[in-house]
């Protein structure tokens, strides 16, 4: 890539290192920007990266401007740093939701001669290696410069094996709605069920079978990350609402067939489930990776 600076504002959290790591690996300068004075030293000396107190100062003089803070945070800061912005520079976030953001960097690219794109890395802060990793896509625009801009970044993610997905801001926000507000919200209920229950993991455990030990497996490396984060993500995605919606509706329908004794409703939900699952390109070897995970859990 020409654009040789790089600024990450929020850059002491998790994806700020992995991000600050992966443009310092490419020939970057890397500087990184947060709030708290103390941690954003020390995560800088621990990546080897510059690191500047000043908003302002910090992006100035960078070709590219990376946002990585909470969702909720991150148009205002966007709306923040346009008047710091040199020309043909290039801004993007890494929200796990579109709308809101999408919105602040259109109005950007309006209103400064500058180069906007919105990214959603499918990958969290422990990933040792991007190849074969997903990152969504939602190009927005800027100056004449832009297609040669955004297309250097691209090409640099595909260099390292990063698979491209484009999309739209409602696409986006629908299908993360349901590959990540969904198993999410499954696995805290999970764990809050058999807390309900009054019964102790480790005592359920005795009792587990290979399908409980992997959902619980799932659950608990989920419960262990950042809450604000998940709640951010179901919160303040528009399209999680309805999904909940659809959720209430089809447990009514479950627990009645089960109260029932329903045995054709029942296999009428299992059927639909399994008729879904048949166009999934995993269905096919999908018991098989089951069994793998478990050999790995086995330590086998």
């Amino acid at each position: 890539m020409t654009q040789k600076k790089i600024t990450i504002i929020g850059g002491s959290g998790g994806m700020g290192k992995v991000f600050g790591r992966y443009f310092k690996r490419h020939g970057f300068e890397v500087t990184i920007y947060a709030r708290n004075k103390e941690r954003l030293k020390a995560v800088a000396t621990e990546v080897g990266v510059y690191y500047e107190f000043s908003l302002e100062k910090s992006v100035k003089q960078a070709d590219i401007v990376m946002v990585t803070i909470p969702i909720k945070s991150t148009p205002d800061m966007i709306k923040k740093i346009g008047p710091y912005l040199k020309e043909n520079a290039l801004i993007f976030d890494i929200t796990s939701i579109k709308k809101a953001v999408f919105e602040a960097l259109e109005d950007l690219k309006n209103t400064f001669p500058v180069n906007c794109i919105s990214l959603h890395p499918m990958f969290g802060p422990g990933i040792k290696d991007m190849k074969n990793y997903v990152i969504i896509v939602l190009k927005i625009g800027g100056t004449d410069k832009y297609d040669v801009i955004i297309n250097n970044l691209l090409d640099m993610f595909r260099s390292d094996g990063l698979i491209i997905t484009e999309t739209s801001p409602d696409i986006h926000d629908k299908r993360v709605a349901l590959t990540l507000g969904v198993p999410h919200m499954l696995n805290i209920l999970f764990l809050n069920l058999l807390k309900n229950a009054n019964e102790p993991l480790n005592e359920l455990t005795k009792y587990t079978g290979t399908t409980f030990l992997l959902q619980k497996v799932f659950a608990e490396s989920i419960i262990q990350r950042e809450m604000e984060m998940f709640g951010e993500i179901q919160m303040e995605n528009q399209q999680f609402l309805t999904i909940l919606e659809m959720f209430e509706k089809l447990l009514k329908k479950y627990r009645k067939s089960i109260e029932n004794k329903d045995m054709k409703g029942f296999n009428e939900i299992f059927s639909q489930g399994l008729d879904y699952s048949k166009e999934d390109n995993h269905f096919e070897n999908s018991y098989k990776y089951f069994y793998e995970f478990m050999k790995i859990l086995k330590g086998k």
